[in-house]
């Protein structure tokens, strides 16, 4: 089956037609094409043939989605001749980092103008295995081959409900702390790019560090939004589909479809909406139920605001956009609907009380309605999958940034005490039922000027984890 998989993606990305910023009949670029992954010396091909065509060159710059705002290079001398549907230049890839990359052709004609095609973003990897950065996170080199799959492990949990965690390393001594407090989940997140081999090694290593270490595991595989943007959505689907169905034939346990889609950091503004996602979500989830039907499939879980007053100016609600989901039919082609909740500085039962103000995404229990009732209204009740929980302290590090102010007084005792109260109260309420609840998270230490993740972290600076110990008093005794 995973030879299907394979050869199915293979054949798709070979039907890729080039998307392009700009392209016209006489002036563009056939190959190489967007999305694609390219090393060495490579023929640009494509027509340079426009009226009153004086000369052309080529240049190149690192991707923007504006091309105005980007620092353009030149790969070639100015040439003369003019060129239909062949080569009309050679690129040397390797004088440029690995990395994400435009091409422009720039046609100056006798009258005073010039004409240009663009074409990206395309990929640069002159290292064999690597995993090139994309602007929007990097994995880890890995090297091709690796090994065996470890089989999924049979637990028993003995917390109120399934517990986890959302790793950052493969680290043994994290596993252990967790392990300890009776968590039985790991949670990775793995971007997914296009034609990169080499992340079904970084998925691997992944299910395997799980695996070997006691824990299920569930794959968040978000996409690329400029890929997205690119080559279109009927066009991408497909793709994404054959690559996470692959990931699934690997032992996947669960594996979640993107990550705060509904916002333009996520998915592109202009094709935000809960039907547009579902159409991707349908294939992917068609495709891993081919290859194991035992994975789970989550929802990618919108980034809770309120921001957009509905939908508009950069993305959707998330109420808004969980009710465009429900009714394109998502409960069809999933068995958990995905939740965040990060933004909590009461204990998880309040609902009311935050100095803030009285928005519902600030309380646990409204959120939990905020994401259940737009399926349940439906006569479609689903399973809730919480893929983040997190409470923000800034104890042991720097002043928290000013977007995060609102945490400043959460201390790290608050932090585990209401982590344990959470997960009691999510296995007890009545609004929704309660598949998975991971901890966002274990072990970042990212703490920068805009990205405070390593205050969300239970194991603090100092290497203590008092979430561990908080919610491993929740464990009932071992059979």
């Amino acid at each position: 089956m995973r030879r299907i998989v394979l050869l199915f993606s293979l054949l798709l990305a070979l039907a890729l037609s080039t998307a392009a910023f700009a392209q016209s009949a006489d002036l563009n670029i056939t190959s190489p094409q967007a999305t694609t992954t390219v090393s060495g010396l490579v023929d640009v091909i494509g027509t340079v043939n426009p009226p009153n065509l004086q000369a052309y060159f080529l240049e190149v710059s690192e991707f923007a989605l504006d091309p105005s705002a980007a620092s353009w290079t030149p790969v070639t001398l100015p040439g003369r001749v003019p060129v239909t549907g062949g080569v009309i230049a050679s690129w040397d890839t390797t004088l440029v980092p690995n990395g994400v990359y435009a091409l422009r052709l720039t046609a100056a004609l006798t009258n005073g103008t010039n004409q240009q095609a663009i074409v990206g973003p395309i990929r640069v990897n002159n290292t064999p295995g690597a995993v090139v950065e994309t602007g929007t996170g990097t994995q880890p080199e890995t090297e091709t081959g690796g090994p065996e799959v470890v089989p999924s492990p049979d637990i028993v949990n003995l917390l109120p409900l399934n517990v986890g965690g959302h790793m950052d390393q493969m680290d043994v001594s994290a596993a252990e702390l967790i392990g300890g407090a009776g968590m039985t989940w790991m949670k990775f997140q793995i971007r997914y790019i296009n034609g990169d081999a080499s992340l079904l090694d970084v998925a691997r290593d992944r299910i395997n560090f799980a695996h070997e270490n006691g824990f299920k595991i569930l794959l968040s595989i978000p996409g690329d939004l400029y890929e997205l943007r690119a080559i279109g959505l009927e066009t991408y689907a497909p793709l994404y589909a054959g690559f996470v169905a692959q990931v699934a034939d690997l032992g996947t346990d669960a594996i979640q479809v993107w990550n705060e889609q509904n916002i333009d950091r996520e998915w592109p503004v202009e094709m935000i909406s809960g039907e547009s996602y579902v159409y991707l979500l349908r294939q992917a989830y068609e495709t891993i139920k081919s290859v194991r039907p035992e994975t789970m499939v989550v929802t990618g879980a919108p980034a809770p605001t309120g921001f957009f007053g509905g939908c508009g100016q950069g993305g959707c609600d998330d109420n808004v956009y969980y009710d465009q989901m429900a009714a394109a039919g998502a409960a069809n082609y999933t068995d958990c609907i995905g939740v965040h909740y990060n933004e909590g500085i009461l204990p998880p039962t309040a609902r009311g009380g935050d100095p803030r103000g009285e928005y519902p995404t600030r309380y646990l229990p409204l959120m939990i309605q905020r994401a259940a009732f737009p399926f349940s209204v439906r006569g479609t009740p689903m399973p809730l999958c919480f893929s983040e929980i997190g409470y923000l302290s800034g104890d042991g590090f720097p002043a928290l940034p000013a977007p995060f102010a609102w945490a400043a007084n959460t201390s790290v005792q608050e932090q585990a005490e209401w982590l344990r109260d959470a997960v009691v109260y999510a296995s007890t309420q009545q609004d929704a039922e309660i598949d998975l609840f991971i901890i966002f998270n274990v072990d970042f230490d990212r703490f920068v000027d805009d990205d405070p993740q390593g205050g969300f972290a239970i194991i603090r600076p100092d290497g203590s984890c008092p979430a561990c110990d908080t919610i491993a008093t929740l464990q009932s005794p071992a059979p």
